[in-house]
């Protein structure tokens, strides 16, 4: 009695159970002529004896089984919705983490792509320093090939100077055998000889002149074969220079083409796994709210269930043969510790009682005087191990203690008249629950009411 003893899903409240919840018998809300005949059968066998089960076949056995089966589907369903959730929390945190992936291999593809960029405006700036100084090497070639032409023109003229200087050495040496005065004598006349004479000078000063000429033909051709030479090395060399450059433009170029290419592949693998968390997190999304809808149509079949409990208690308080109860508090509270839960709507649900947190084995006292009307595990059943004691304080009240320890087993019996602040029980573990507490209910009419409002 998972909703009657100790409501649903908090950190005291019940561990998860297992098992799927059984189809109704017959179908449909039980009506309230079945209701009150089943109760009539359940106060008959809790008259009978509170520590016997219910037969498998009988009615309230039936509810029991019924009302823990849809206890463990519940807990089941909550468990899926959890799982879906924390599923698609975890696709969620995949898609930003892909997200943040695909941001930093984006930066990391724009500042490849720029210094592919700057690489390729480099190489084109090679390329056209290349062009000019190709221009530069056939303009230079075109010069040397003139200077040798001109270097070659300037050898022959060499060339007829130094033989014509020649042919002048050799008239020269032979007119210096003749001396003046066998010019004279051998002159016709005055002017032949002065003819003579004068030619004699001419031809040293063309030779001195022919000596000049060939002296400055040789260094001008020597000057300019260097000139030629030194350009063409000049060139030769820039032109390697830039194709060393190019080419290693090119391959820093290739590298960053390759880095570009690979983050793109990258960005694309992110993408898809971006895509298919996104995907998995809208399931994950539609799962959990499917599965918090069957929890929440689970709980209302549970609290219709858990509703014929809450008459069962009536009855017995009915049949207890108190007065009507009149008082509109109690006088003490059962035991003093955290409110860990409280009354009315939690996590889809209803919770019916007060969950009072406090260490194994602390005293658990009667709220107010009155008849105890059970004690035990009346739902044992239905796999519900709790101990509970119920005490009846009129014909219309009662109240509810469960989770009671079974190993100090509670100190009052069936139909024994106790007063507030016996002691009819201490803080245990029994039943569905996650840690030691107390569960208490306050059952008016025949329907679980919030117990504050009666506590002091």
């Amino acid at each position: 009695m998972k909703g009657l003893l100790t409501g649903r899903y908090r950190k005291w409240d019940h561990a998860p159970g297992m098992g799927t919840p059984r189809k109704r018998r017959g179908g449909g809300v039980w009506r309230r002529g079945l209701r009150a005949g089943i109760l009539a059968f359940a106060v008959a066998a809790f008259l009978a004896g509170q520590y016997s089960p219910a037969l498998a076949d009988d009615p309230l056995g039936d509810l029991l089984r019924q009302k823990a089966d849809l206890e463990r589907a519940v807990q089941i369903s909550r468990q899926n919705a959890e799982r879906y959730r924390q599923a698609a929390n975890q696709y969620d945190a995949a898609v930003a983490t892909a997200n943040q992936r695909i941001a930093d291999l984006a930066e990391k593809q724009d500042a490849a792509q720029s210094e592919a960029d700057a690489l390729a405006f480099k190489m084109q700036i090679a390329q056209e320093q290349l062009q000019l100084v190709a221009l530069q090497l056939n303009e230079t070639r075109t010069l040397i090939e003139s200077l040798k032409s001109q270097a070659a023109s300037e050898a022959r003229l060499l060339t007829q100077r130094e033989d014509q200087y020649g042919r002048h050495l050799r008239t020269t040496y032979r007119q210096a055998q003749v001396s003046p005065l066998e010019m004279l004598l051998s002159s016709g006349s005055l002017a032949e000889f002065a003819s003579r004479v004068q030619a004699m000078i001419l031809v040293n000063r063309q030779d001195v002149q022919l000596a000049n000429e060939i002296r400055l033909l040789r260094a001008s051709t020597s000057l300019k074969q260097e000139n030629a030479a030194i350009k063409a090395t000049e060139v030769l060399g820039l032109q390697e220079q830039i194709s060393k450059q190019s080419a290693a433009l090119a391959l820093e170029k290739s590298r960053y083409d390759d880095l570009v290419a690979q983050t793109k592949g990258a960005i694309d693998q992110q993408a898809q796994l971006r895509g298919t968390n996104a995907t998995n997190r809208q399931a994950a999304l539609q799962q959990q709210r499917a599965a918090s809808n069957e929890t929440m149509a689970l709980n209302r079949q549970l609290e219709q269930t858990e509703a014929l409990y809450e008459d069962l208690a009536a009855q017995l308080a009915a049949r207890s043969g108190l007065g009507v109860f009149n008082g509109s508090k109690l006088p003490m509270w059962p035991i003093r510790g955290p409110l860990t839960s409280g009354f009315g709507p939690r996590w889809g649900g209803f919770h019916n009682g007060l969950d009072i947190a406090s260490p194994m084995y602390t005293p658990i006292r009667a709220a107010a005087a009155g008849q105890v009307v059970t004690v035990g595990r009346p739902y044992v059943a239905s796999g519900d191990t709790a101990v509970v004691v119920i005490i009846a304080h009129g014909s219309n009240f009662s109240t509810l203690y469960g989770h009671l320890d079974d190993g100090r087993w509670p100190p009052v019996r069936v139909g024994q008249k106790v007063n507030a602040g016996d002691v009819i029980g201490y803080v245990g573990m029994t039943g569905w629950t996650t840690g030691p507490h107390l569960h208490f209910m306050t059952i008016v009419n025949g329907r679980a009411v919030n117990p504050l409002p009666y506590l002091p």
